[in-house]
């Protein structure tokens, strides 16, 4: 506890943490470590209370905390028990999403953040001399086309082509960072497709883009970084140009509540 004295003297009173986030945190740290891997079973709440020397009570809150993080489950009965998981990034992009709404984020503020990002990806792959690249995405695209008539399942299928050439750029923590919205970007390409697809004959804005992943396909088998990388920077422009002129005030929680 801060005296009278220190706090005269500017400085900042301490929050001790409670016995149940120190045991949390200590059960925390060994499933990330991987001491505790996917599927062990934590050991039975006698045992850990005599490990940690708590009570009944701050052993159930601490589990209540790490079931909240989605780091176990726990299933009740005879056999049941708290069963450990690794990390999952769908907890992280739950969370951006409530961040996302709260902040008023717009469709077009979250396509800007694939404009910025895809092009310099693009020409990584293709200077990568990756042969798996371009037979990778081209599934992507066939998908696309094969799904031509289905503006949903169309809007997925190059949904799937913007995060594989984000993964295929090999910086893990890129594709870590991105992977959280990727939840997102689906819904988005999917609603959009569907959207345009409601308004007007999207038959032609649907080949133009088959015809310009067709291309970048094309520049990433040839190894053309600069090339790949400039004519996907061109076609995010074109993209963000009609977003910006048919869904400028479209909400982020909109896409979602009505998904």
């Amino acid at each position: 506890m801060t005296t009278p004295a220190a706090a005269k003297n500017g400085v900042k009173r301490f929050r001790v943490p409670k016995a149940a986030e120190l045991v949390a945190k200590q059960l925390r740290n060994q499933i990330v470590r991987g001491e505790l891997k996917e599927g062990d079973t934590l050991s039975s709440e006698g045992e850990l209370m005599a490990a940690f020397g708590v009570s009944r009570p701050t052993l159930r809150e601490a589990v209540r905390i790490l079931e909240s993080e989605g780091l176990i489950s726990v299933t009740r009965g005879a056999r049941g028990g708290a069963v450990v998981h690794r990390p999952d990034i769908s907890v992280a992009t739950r969370h951006i999403s409530f961040i996302l709404q709260s902040s008023g984020a717009t469709l077009v503020d979250v396509y800007r953040v694939r404009m910025l990002v895809e092009p310099v990806a693009a020409r990584v792959v293709a200077e990568s001399g990756s042969k798996n690249a371009s037979r990778l995405l081209r599934t992507c695209l066939n998908e696309g086309q094969a799904r031509f008539d289905n503006d949903v399942a169309y809007g997925a299928a190059l949904a799937e082509f913007h995060n594989k050439l984000i993964e295929l750029a090999g910086v893990p923590v890129l594709s870590l960072l991105m992977g959280m919205l990727n939840d997102i970007f689906a819904r988005f390409w999917e609603a959009m497709t569907a959207n345009a697809g409601r308004e007007a004959d999207n038959a032609p804005a649907k080949r133009r883009g088959l015809r310009a992943l067709e291309k970048l396909i094309d520049l990433i088998e040839k190894g053309d970084g600069p090339g790949a990388e400039a004519h996907w920077r061109a076609h995010t422009v074109a993209v963000d140009r009609m977003l910006r002129k048919l869904w400028p005030a479209e909400k982020v929680i909109d896409l979602l509540d009505h998904h």
